[in-house]
């Protein structure tokens, strides 16, 4: 004797693509936040002689996430930065911390299903 089962998947079909949605949006908004993070400490970092190397940082899109921008072109913005380490000190935990938040966040789409 054989017996047939039909499963309906469609719940969990349906719940793995909300998750997938939300944890790319929060994802994308966890990105731009440690982006912001690190340009604020960078520009913190940075030597104020005249504010122009200050001024040419910013978080901008990079792909399908986001980074941060600095220097403008301008010649004294590599030598700067290798004489004060202002761009090692300000990514410096960055990226465990944008692990953690990644983390934190998916677990609380994951128990919002």
């Amino acid at each position: 004797m054989t017996a047939s089962v039909t499963v309906d998947t469609s719940d969990v079909t349906r719940g793995l693509a909300k998750l997938s949605r939300n944890v790319a949006t929060d994802t994308g908004t966890a990105a731009r936040q440690a982006a912001g993070a690190v340009a604020s400490s960078l520009r913190s970092n940075t030597p104020k002689r005249t504010g122009r190397l200050a001024a040419t940082i910013s978080v901008v899109r990079a792909g399908d996430g986001w980074g941060v921008s600095f220097g403008g072109g301008l010649p004294y913005a590599r030598p700067v930065a290798a004489r004060t380490r202002n761009v090692a000190r300000a990514i410096a935990g960055k990226p465990d911390t944008f692990y953690r938040a990644v983390r934190t966040m998916t677990e609380t789409q994951i128990g919002r299903l």
